[in-house]
């Protein structure tokens, strides 16, 4: 289960600051580096932690805080006074916080690495979810 997380987590880092870049279209952007520097220092303790978990306490996705990161290139650039992207509703109420459009809707939209990843992330959580609980007497139906 680790070295799954681990691989994981070591897509999503390697995949955040080239993501953020591209949906600003590669604009020049004043400090862009180092707030990329510090979310991504962030997003991977945060998902060191939360992936050190066993899965069952495991609140949140990897992909949550992979969006979650986007606010550290988002106060920069409100910071800088950029005018917010033009979001759909639907993205909108999906994504409030997304004010320039740098949330990815899921892990495909970070690249085959990362999207292969986190689907052995989920079926390695998914077959944990199936096993009995730690200390749980059997059922005695294991037809």
């Amino acid at each position: 289960m680790k070295q799954v997380g681990g691989q994981l987590i070591e897509a999503l880092v390697a995949a955040y600051p080239d993501h953020v870049r591209a949906r600003l279209r590669h604009e020049d952007v004043p400090g862009l580096d180092e707030v990329l520097v510090a979310g991504a220092k962030w997003l991977a303790a945060t998902l060191e932690d939360l992936l050190s978990r066993p899965f069952r306490e495991q609140r949140r996705g990897p992909l949550e805080v992979f969006q979650e990161a986007m606010r550290f290139p988002t106060d920069h650039l409100a910071a800088l006074g950029r005018a917010p992207a033009e979001r759909d509703p639907v993205a909108m109420s999906a994504l409030p916080g997304d004010l320039y459009d740098l949330a990815p809707a899921s892990t495909q939209d970070l690249g085959e690495e990362v999207w292969g990843r986190h689907l052995a992330w989920g079926a390695a959580k998914a077959a944990d979810a199936l096993r009995p609980p730690p200390g749980s007497a059997p059922s005695g139906d294991d037809r």
